[in-house]
């Protein structure tokens, strides 16, 4: 709708020159009855003949109005399709730039998840071998502590061996 605006407002002023022409102004019916009929015939035709002159002329102006205003509106749709298609481009040289951004910070997050596997395994393999140790401490220390007890039976046994004695 917004493209026939300007269309529009060129031909407005030559429509009412249009409409004008068209409608002939025929004299007046008490001057016709005193000339006569073929005078007003005559003078209706040469009306005709000037109105429709008038309308061609009038037409002329109106086609050549609409001629430039498309050649307007072909030059304006032309600078749009120009100017939509480097916005395009420069819209989407900012999404391939985003999108590399994005891989690479996602080869980085790759690298620390690797790097974190294996932490994760070393620090696993960490308390195994610490378990492993608490449970030789632990069996070592039960020893000992039966070692200690044997040794106190055996004091206590030869203990009251001396006093029978």
């Amino acid at each position: 709708m917004a493209v026939w605006l300007p269309v529009l407002k060129a031909a407005l002023p030559y429509i009412s020159n249009i409409v004008a022409a068209a409608l002939p102004a025929f004299t007046q019916r008490k001057s016709a009855e005193a000339a006569g009929a073929a005078d007003l015939i005559n003078q209706q035709i040469a009306e005709l003949q000037t109105a429709v002159t008038g309308n061609a002329a009038a037409l002329k102006t109106l086609a050549e109005q609409v001629e430039k205003t498309l050649t307007a509106l072909d030059g304006g749709e032309a600078e749009l399709a120009q100017q939509l298609n480097q916005q395009l481009s420069q819209q989407l040289a900012s999404v391939q730039e985003t999108v590399a951004r994005c891989e690479s910070t996602a080869s980085l997050a790759q690298a620390q998840v690797t790097r974190l596997d294996g932490l994760t395994a070393s620090l696993q393999m960490r308390a195994e071998e610490l378990q492993l140790h608490f449970a030789r401490h632990q069996t070592e220390s039960r020893n000992r502590f039966g070692i200690l007890t044997l040794i106190a039976l055996l004091a206590l046994l030869l203990a009251a061996i001396a006093l029978i004695r």
